[in-house]
């Protein structure tokens, strides 16, 4: 009995170290990817059309949000000509290199996560636990964050929580 409970210890512990350690793996690995400039490296940690989506929908909103704010038919036919064009915009400006530039300036195309003094500095990053099955890395500097989410065994950058300031 107690080599039963000695086994299932070791394995909750190996299970934790793996569970938080691959959170960690994945967050490195992108920043160097990023930094390096390793196209091939950072299209095996990004899920593009699910980044894609989530920009998409987060762009999408705050155009219906200052549509509202505007008022009238004006603001809403300008909504939807916006929205309509969204899509295309954002399959043309994220390529791996835009998100490479992300990550390692907190900016890119217009996109913003993190608003700095020095754009040569690299972005402070932290962790934030979202559960089982994800997490971001939330910039210390901005309201913004890169959201993962679990793919297999590992992690996958699957979104952005762009800055509101």
């Amino acid at each position: 009995m107690k080599k039963l409970f000695g086994w299932l210890f070791l394995a909750a512990i190996v299970f934790g170290i793996w569970f938080f350690g691959s959170q960690f793996y994945a967050a490195h690995d992108l920043r160097q990817a990023a930094r390096d400039g390793d196209v091939a490296r950072l299209e095996g940690r990004v899920d593009f059309p699910a980044f894609r989506d989530s920009l998409k929908s987060q762009i999408e909103n705050r155009i219906e949000t200052e549509a509202a704010d505007r008022g009238g038919p004006l603001g809403s036919l300008g909504s939807k000509l916006a929205k309509a064009g969204t899509g295309v915009v954002v399959d043309t400006v994220v390529t791996p290199e835009t998100v490479a530039q992300m990550i390692r300036t907190g900016q890119a195309a217009g996109l913003v996560i993190s608003r700095r003094e020095s754009e040569r500095e690299p972005v402070a990053w932290r962790f934030e636990r979202g559960g089982f099955n994800s997490f971001r890395l939330a910039a210390e500097e901005g309201s913004g964050a890169l959201v993962f989410r679990r793919d297999g065994l590992g992690w996958k950058l699957v979104g952005v929580d762009l800055d509101n300031a």
